[in-house]
């Protein structure tokens, strides 16, 4: 089981969105950024740094790979069909 200790951001000023996966910033020309939180489909426009997030994802840990298809761990694919040939 993973633990992330979120509160640790806090102590260091930095704000959780910028290590999120929900995170959505714009940056401007002169140096103006905005910053959403795109969590559940919409966006909403974050007006201050957050340090404590419910739905806080850490976009710098790697997902876990899963396989695809039906073929257990260690064996090979069979193959679909089986030509014979006839005679």
């Amino acid at each position: 089981m993973l633990t992330l200790n979120i509160l640790a951001n806090a102590k260091s000023r930095e704000a959780l969105c910028t290590s999120c996966v929900y995170q959505v910033t714009n940056k401007g020309f002169k140096g103006e950024e905005l910053t959403f939180c795109s969590y559940g489909g919409g966006l909403r426009e974050l007006k201050f740094g957050v340090c404590e997030c419910s739905v806080y994802t850490d976009k710098r840990i790697p997902k876990p790979e899963k396989p695809i298809g039906f073929v257990k761990p260690g064996e090979t694919a069979r193959p679909r069909m089986t030509v014979i040939k006839i005679a």
